[in-house]
């Protein structure tokens, strides 16, 4: 089994001309996933002197470790009232702002030439518990007849069969299906990205650590690294889930949520097409939940669950396997091909971040398009560009609970948390 990341493979990393460190920039972008490269792409284009800075190699991080489920889904927007708020921030706004960011992404890859197995195949919710299921009918119900009709739909338990085969109808209450969200190969899409920056002037710099910020007069900032030093007119964070001391008052704010991945064995098409008749991405509400769906490259399956656990990639393959067995007997004899592990950014109250902290550039999230999106966002307002706010700038970042940079006592706590609640049958909104 091999312990890389598929998306990888024929993919990353890129190789670049212009990796030389720089002793002066105009704005230096610490972090190589898809904020910071959304972001260093944007301002090169523009004719700035960037450093894209990362302390392995870009896109080695959680931009080419995720599933590839491109979302429009803003924490907490799936329920509750269109009138009510989150944060102060009305409900039906974020939910715009999510969708915003989900097109973002497709315009991007089309308007960037991208070959990233990009497919409109959707999304399946899957409710486990039949409150859960009353949820989504009710909130779709309530999103249609605010913001007028759309593709999604609900699917009743009886009709779970014509979207997931298997033990789901033994598991599930029932469904519901966003046809129009798009998948992707992550490390096709970060590849794409970094061969345009890298037909840029911008310097494009791996194995080059962050060890300190610092402001110098005039407001122009310091950033030492193991590869000597650069002096930078401004400086974008883009650290995301590998935010350490290096990156200032984000570390505490940023929480680590650890995730392992499985890609299986190959499977027929015929029997993958029996579990998945659709190939859907699928999640469940869960509150330690499902989440996979079919490979692009091949007929695997991508299988995650299981979070916030420090095991080894062996351990973490049997017990993500056996796990998605009961719903998939068909696995039984279908092994782990892959495993592998990454960070998403996770923020005290779950929503995406964007702001400016001691003049340094930031946002935070966990989530592939307001990543990309939110990346765009600080290249736009560095530019002094159109298009530069978001409804997001009213939402202050805040320390993230009992959280002082060593995560392992918090990722216990969390899995007795969610654990509980799933005993309780409290799922989580998806």
């Amino acid at each position: 089994m091999k312990t890389t990341s598929l998306w990888w493979e024929d993919s990353l990393p890129v190789v670049v001309d212009h990796s030389e460190l720089p002793e002066h920039v105009d704005v230096a972008v610490i972090g190589g996933g898809f904020s910071g490269i959304s972001s260093a792409l944007e301002l090169a284009r523009a004719g700035v002197k960037v450093a894209l800075i990362d302390k392995e190699w870009p896109g080695y991080g959680a931009c080419s470790r995720n599933l590839g489920l491109v979302v429009e889904r803003i924490e907490g927007t799936t329920s509750g009232e269109m009138e009510g708020d989150i944060c102060g921030i009305p409900r039906h706004k974020l939910i715009t702002e999510g969708q915003r960011a989900h097109d973002f992404v497709e315009d991007l890859i089309e308007n960037e030439r991208i070959e990233c197995g990009i497919r409109k195949r959707g999304k399946l919710v899957l409710a486990h518990t039949r409150s859960a299921y009353e949820k989504m009918a009710y909130h779709l119900e309530r999103s249609q007849k605010f913001f007028g009709s759309s593709n999604a739909y609900m699917v009743p338990h009886k009709d779970l069969g014509k979207e997931i085969g298997a033990n789901a109808d033994r598991l599930y209450f029932g469904a519901k299906v966003l046809p129009d969200l798009i998948d992707i190969n992550p490390g096709k899409l970060t590849a794409g990205l970094l061969r345009g920056l890298s037909s840029t002037e911008a310097s494009i710099c791996g194995g080059t650590e962050c060890l300190s910020m610092e402001r110098l007069r005039g407001g122009k900032f310091e950033i030492k690294t193991n590869r000597g030093n650069i002096i930078a007119e401004q400086v974008v964070v883009a650290t995301q889930g590998y935010s350490g001391v290096a990156s200032g008052s984000l570390r505490n704010k940023i929480f680590p949520f650890l995730a392992h991945v499985v890609a299986t064995d190959p499977i027929d098409p015929t029997l993958l097409n029996k579990m998945l008749p659709t190939l859907r991405g699928v999640v469940d509400t869960k509150q330690m939940f499902s989440n996979f769906r079919p490979c692009d490259r091949e007929s695997r399956l991508l299988l995650a669950s299981h979070y916030l656990r420090t095991d080894s990639e062996g351990t973490q393959a049997s017990r993500i396997m056996r796990y998605y067995r009961k719903l998939f007997p068909e696995l039984e004899n279908i092994g782990a091909a892959y495993c592998w592990k990454g960070n998403l950014a996770l923020t005290a109250d779950g929503l995406p971040h964007i702001g400016v902290d001691n003049g340094i550039h930031y946002c935070a999230t966990g989530n592939v398009s307001m990543a990309l999106y939110l990346g765009s966002k600080i290249a736009k307002r560095i530019l002094h560009a159109d298009d530069t706010e978001t409804i997001l700038d009213q939402v202050p970042l805040t320390k993230f609970p009992l959280y002082k940079g060593k995560p392992n006592l918090l990722y216990f706590l969390l899995r007795v948390i969610f654990k509980t609640l799933d005993l309780a049958k409290i799922a989580a909104p998806k």
